[in-house]
């Protein structure tokens, strides 16, 4: 894994958790002022120095050593309410109708801008670590962000803590938005694990094709010699011999298989909410004889409309077809596979 990532990671719990943090993007060390509780938990001075490597009066912030262990007892009494609310930020004024028009495609139903409205939007930002483990072990911390709306993933900067903002609590979030986080989160570590599910195929593949060499070999030299058997009895026994090396190679085989198995786990550490003032655009949808109301976002921080998700893949889509009745977004390849009954 890139230390990037879990540094972002860190900065994100740490500031969260009320500390003081600089440590700049790229940096080999940062610095944190942290709780005296905090500082308690973790086994390090108050004002501590953060960096990729261990050492003395440091918080070693690293997969090699046990720093997401040390960082659980943040999460367990974490009040899950926590949010961080942007108070200012500039609403677009141009018109809906020609904004909508620019992002969006709509494939299959007649879509009008009803009219555009402030609304403040909650934006979860969630963390997951990931693991892969085969014959070999590939391990990161994946975050993923979503629209708690539309359940839409996208990229938003780091936010907390900054600009004109506060530290709310709110009501626990909805169920399913971990759900969607982990399957936007379960794409990106696929993504990001490419190179180690070649290399554990690769292996597999390797090692398939040594059994099938070494066991081929044994086989062709039983039927050599049995080419001229002296007796049934032994052309008996050579046929059983050679059916126990077929089943020898298909034993080796299912535990080449077992032993390449790679096992998958994808496990929430963290959460930040954001609530952030955002354009809500309002849409009438018809479809056939059906008739709906949708929503869409403009978001001032990224100055862009957002996506809608699908409903069927949780795909984020700007190219949007509707299902029959109930008029939920799917994405081109869900409408293409007729998933829209």
């Amino acid at each position: 894994m890139t230390p990037d990532r879990l540094a972002d990671f860190a900065r994100s719990l740490l500031s969260w958790r009320g500390a003081l943090v600089d440590w700049p993007d790229g940096a080999a060390e940062g610095l944190a002022i942290l709780t005296a509780g905090d500082a308690a938990r973790l086994g390090v001075p108050e004002e501590t120095r953060l960096s990729a490597e261990p050492g003395e009066g440091r918080l070693a912030v690293s997969l090699a050593t046990d720093f997401l262990e040390r960082a659980e007892p943040l999460l367990a009494d974490v009040p899950p309410a926590a949010t961080w609310r942007l108070r200012d930020a500039s609403i677009k004024k141009a018109s809906s109708e020609e904004t909508v028009a620019k992002a969006f495609d709509w494939l299959n139903a007649r879509v009008r801008v009803r009219g555009g409205h402030a609304a403040e939007v909650e934006y979860h930002r969630w963390f997951f670590r990931a693991e892969l483990v085969s014959e070999d072990r590939w391990e990161d911390v994946v975050a993923a962000t979503l629209n708690s709306r539309t359940g839409a993933g996208l990229e938003l900067p780091e936010l907390a803590g900054g600009g004109d903002g506060e530290w709310l609590r709110k009501p626990p979030p909805a169920a399913d938005s971990q759900a969607r986080a982990a399957g936007l989160a379960w794409g990106e570590t696929l993504r990001r694990a490419a190179a180690f599910l070649e290399r554990m195929d690769g292996r597999l593949k390797r090692d398939r094709n040594r059994l099938k060499s070494y066991y081929g070999a044994l086989l062709k030299e039983k039927k050599r010699s049995r080419a001229d058997p002296e007796s049934e009895e032994a052309r008996s026994r050579m046929e059983e011999r050679s059916r126990v090396v077929s089943l020898e190679l298909e034993r080796k085989s299912q535990e080449l298989d077992e032993r390449y198995c790679i096992r998958a786990k994808l496990e929430p550490i963290g959460l930040l909410r954001l609530a952030l003032p955002a354009l809500a655009i309002d849409l009438a949808v018809r479809r056939k004889q059906d008739e709906g109301a949708r929503s869409v976002y403009w978001n001032p921080i990224l100055k862009a409309m957002e996506p809608l998700a699908c409903s069927r893949c949780g795909r984020s889509c700007f190219a949007v077809a509707f299902t029959d009745r109930a008029l939920e977004p799917l994405c081109p390849e869900c409408f293409k596979e007729g998933r829209h009954a």
